[in-house]
């Protein structure tokens, strides 16, 4: 039979395991890839576990050296839950740069029409769901998937099960970060943007020449020509603009969980 000592290790080892899988599962469920619709919980669940146990035969020993009491192991639980869920938000913020952008561009250039006429349909904008999968392929291209990983690690050593706190520096890296959203997807959406705002200038200075014109039919059909001519000469432009910000990211996703840690 096992002794008390040992048995007491094990119950050890399952808190810190349990603890790991929350901090893991809140990062799949809330960061990219993994946190599509495609993807079933059952996977998710399943990746967490897996890892999980890998985490806890090398930080086994991170044991809280508190009473571990229901509303204790509850609180800790929560902390792990936001730990992963922050971690996961910062990492996904150049996705929702990207979308932001394609909303802008598709509302401007008129394909966003169609999803006006119900407000309440989850319904992706054409370009946005265009640049979200090419930033998925530059992600994945990047090794983003792999930096997951090393995050979720690099996190436990950064701040360990017992520690946590929110700080003013903590509050001011969030909000850095959606600022930072705003400032990308303003950067992706200008080349488009600045060129249908020239294109309507000249068509209302054409309009008052030749006012016989129905400028607003031809304004329709020159909105999509001129922006889809932009946004693919600019696709190159989105490469590079798109890549410096997900290694921003990275980075901003580190010092969030830095930043988590009330010894720092």
């Amino acid at each position: 039979m096992l002794d008390e000592a040992t048995i007491n290790q094990l119950s050890g080892k399952f808190i810190v395991g349990t603890l790991i899988f929350i901090r893991v599962s809140a990062l799949f469920f809330v960061g990219p890839i993994f946190s599509h619709s495609s993807v079933q919980p059952t996977v998710k669940i399943a990746l967490s576990i897996i890892l999980a146990i890998m985490m806890t035969t090398a930080f086994g020993s991170q044991q809280p050296s508190v009473d571990l009491h229901l509303w204790v192991l509850t609180g800790l639980a929560f902390k792990e839950l936001l730990i992963g869920a922050a971690l996961g938000f910062a990492m996904n913020m150049i996705f929702h740069a990207v979308r932001f952008a394609g909303g802008l561009l598709d509302f401007d250039i008129g394909f966003q029409t169609a999803l006006l006429f119900d407000q309440n349909a989850d319904v992706p904008t054409l370009i946005g769901e265009l640049k979200n999968m090419i930033t998925l392929m530059i992600f994945l291209g990047l090794n983003g998937h792999h930096f997951m990983i090393e995050a979720i690690f690099a996190s436990i050593r950064a701040v360990p099960l017992a520690e946590f706190a929110v700080t003013e520096s903590t509050i001011t890296i969030i909000v850095r970060l959606v600022t930072t959203v705003t400032i990308i997807a303003i950067k992706l959406a200008a080349p488009v943007l600045l060129s249908l705002f020239i294109m309507n200038v000249s068509l209302a200075l054409l309009s008052r020449v030749a006012p016989q014109l129905n400028i607003f039919t031809l304004s329709l059909q020159f909105k999509i020509i001129v922006g889809l001519i932009v946004l693919f000469v600019t696709m190159p432009l989105f490469f590079v603009i798109t890549k410096s910000a997900m290694l921003t990211f990275q980075n901003e996703a580190f010092a969030v969980v830095m930043a988590l840690n009330p010894k720092r």
